[in-house]
């Protein structure tokens, strides 16, 4: 798999940059390979590879096609573009983290219904790692994910959990940023405690309202950051 996901770190990119919409002829095997300088058996791989994610479509006797990504495409697309080094738009952790709470808010009730000694358990565990982390100035990252991930895995439905690791994975590289203060991982600890006490308690009202709050912070954050990053880019240009 090595092969394809090296050209499509530039490929996409390349796609992305020369603007092409949906229902446009994309170069063909032969003309992506000369521009690359590679094999067109390599650009194939490559591009079956976007094929199975239906980001483009081939069409016999005719040539290859970007389809619509935001209706055809798999989630998988955004994942390779992540992957590639294609930075998330504002429009898309807009839409990520709408996703994101319609997941988590009605997992954390459908877990307080549902949830397991066993369940508990494995929460604890990830609360126990995050803490022995922070006394070791140690980032959280990893261990935000797990825990919100086990959090789902407590509602038994394993679509939600297969859903929520898409985003968790394709938000790996944000979390990161995020944790590299160790005050944010003290404070995601706090609240990932009062989440689990909610939990084992089986108080439905106070789940729900903890996890919206820290949702709202999540998102307020990441936002908070993608609006001053243009003003940066700007002083940057000032002679």
């Amino acid at each position: 798999m090595r092969a394809p996901v090296s050209l499509l770190s530039r490929l996409l990119p390349f796609l992305r940059e020369r603007g092409y919409q949906a229902g446009d002829r994309i170069p063909s095997e032969r003309e992506l390979a000369q521009r690359f300088g590679l094999s067109r058996s390599y650009v194939r791989e490559a591009l079956a590879v976007l094929e199975a994610t239906r980001l483009v479509e081939r069409r016999p006797q005719s040539g290859i096609y970007l389809r619509a990504s935001r209706r055809d495409a798999g989630l998988d697309v955004l994942l390779l573009q992540h992957d590639a080094g294609l930075p998330l738009t504002e429009n898309d952790v807009h839409e990520l983290y709408e996703f994101r709470v319609l997941i988590e808010m009605q997992a954390i009730e459908m877990a307080v219904e549902r949830r397991t000694e066993e369940d508990l358990r494995r929460i604890d565990a990830v609360l126990e790692e995050s803490a022995e982390r922070l006394a070791q100035g140690l980032p959280l990252a990893d261990q935000d994910a797990q825990f919100h991930l086990a959090l789902l895995e407590a509602a038994h439905n394993q679509f939600l959990v297969r859903t929520a690791n898409w985003f968790y994975l394709i938000s790996g590289k944000r979390r990161e940023t995020y944790f590299k203060d160790p005050a944010h991982g003290r404070k995601s600890l706090s609240e990932h405690k009062a989440l689990r006490d909610a939990l084992r308690d089986g108080n439905r009202k106070r789940a729900v309202e903890l996890m919206g709050k820290h949702m709202r912070l999540a998102e307020r954050y990441w936002l908070s950051t993608l609006e001053r990053a243009p003003r940066r880019a700007a002083r940057k240009r000032l002679p």
